[in-house]
């Protein structure tokens, strides 16, 4: 009963780990992305970084987005977006526009 209750725990936790990284947060779902470098007037706060390893590159985006509004920012501009294989990783700026 033990090792049955150990593994259904252990299933939970990896499975909202995995979920976590990619859903947004209240601060990421704030966050403008947009494929043009913003104007001047705003300051990059942050590089990231957001990766997906489900093959669905706009739950990278979401990462990246959720790491972003961490820091503050406002907007993400994606500068690259690399696949490699099921894996997306998605490199990109945090910016602060809004005054």
């Amino acid at each position: 009963m033990k090792k049955v209750l150990f593994a259904v725990t252990a299933a939970a936790l990896m499975t909202s780990c995995a979920v976590s990284k990619t859903v947004l947060t209240p601060e990421g779902e704030k966050i403008k992305v947009v494929n043009k470098k913003p104007h001047k007037r705003c300051r990059a706060v942050i590089s990231v970084v957001g990766e997906n390893d489900e093959g669905v590159m706009d739950l990278a985006i979401n990462h990246a987005r959720n790491q972003a509004g961490k820091k503050g920012a406002d907007t993400l501009y994606v500068t690259d977006e690399v696949s490699q294989g099921s894996m997306w990783r998605v490199h990109a700026t945090g910016y602060i526009c809004k005054k």
